[in-house]
């Protein structure tokens, strides 16, 4: 097992240049793959292994609706298989977490703060704190995923694209792909070391809270992992 501190940093230079894409229509899921979702996949597919921290291989009583995570990229993928889906490439994921808001760093616009009724991210253990006085609740703490659909959608009506857990896609990570990637339909390197990941999960720091904002709630921020990896933080939705 490798926890999310082993995802690799990276230099925010990995972003640019910016570039007009041009894609062909697809759907991206509303909601990120539930361990109840994933628990049907178990049972189609005798062999598979259940993420580790499900007691005996069964979900937790009262987390059905929590998105699956410790799941790796073939495990991913696997399960966008016989959905008869797969997995967005990173393309896609951007274009729909913007929602409409193609200039913009996060997904609710270019304010660098939220209050407590738009939340669309958790904070980190102890941070505590929004732009106001305002104490946040134990259960929006940070401490550990929530429920898919929580929080407030983005305008495509996508839930917890930025947070909850940071989400999988298809593409091979290349820091430099963006400097010749293609302008149509963009999939990402044929080959490479680590696969993308996207999307800030519940313990990147909200905008404008104690410690500070984190770079991985933009949605233009790339990052990557090991595709063996399977994180605490890391999970998925599927694409068609």
């Amino acid at each position: 097992y490798t926890d999310s501190a082993d995802l690799v940093p990276i230099d925010k230079l990995d972003d640019r240049p910016a570039n007009h894409i041009d894609l062909d229509a697809f759907y991206l899921d509303k909601y990120e793959v539930t361990n109840a979702d994933y628990g049907k996949f178990l049972q189609a597919t005798p062999g598979t292994k259940p993420p580790w921290h499900w007691p005996q291989g069964k979900i937790e009583a009262g987390k059905e609706k929590l998105p699956v995570y410790n799941v790796n990229w073939f495990e991913a993928t696997a399960y966008c298989k016989w959905a008869g889906k797969r997995l967005p490439t990173e393309a896609e994921w951007e274009k729909a977490a913007r929602g409409g808001l193609d200039r913009n760093h996060y997904a609710w616009g270019d304010a660098d703060y939220i209050d407590t009724s738009e939340r669309y991210i958790q904070t980190p253990q102890g941070a505590g704190r929004l732009n106001t006085d305002e104490r946040i609740p134990a259960h929006l703490a940070g401490t550990d995923a929530m429920p898919v659909g929580s929080f407030k959608p983005n305008g495509y009506g996508l839930y917890d694209i930025i947070g909850n857990v940071r989400e999988w896609v298809n593409d091979w990570y290349d820091p430099d792909y963006y400097r010749f990637m293609p302008k149509q339909n963009p999939k990402g390197p044929e080959t490479g070391r680590y696969r993308g990941v996207r999307g800030g999960g519940w313990l990147d720091a909200a905008p404008n809270t104690v410690g500070g904002p984190s770079d991985n709630n933009t949605v233009d921020t790339r990052d990557f992992g090991d595709p063996e990896l399977r994180a605490t933080t890391v999970g998925f939705r599927c694409a068609k």
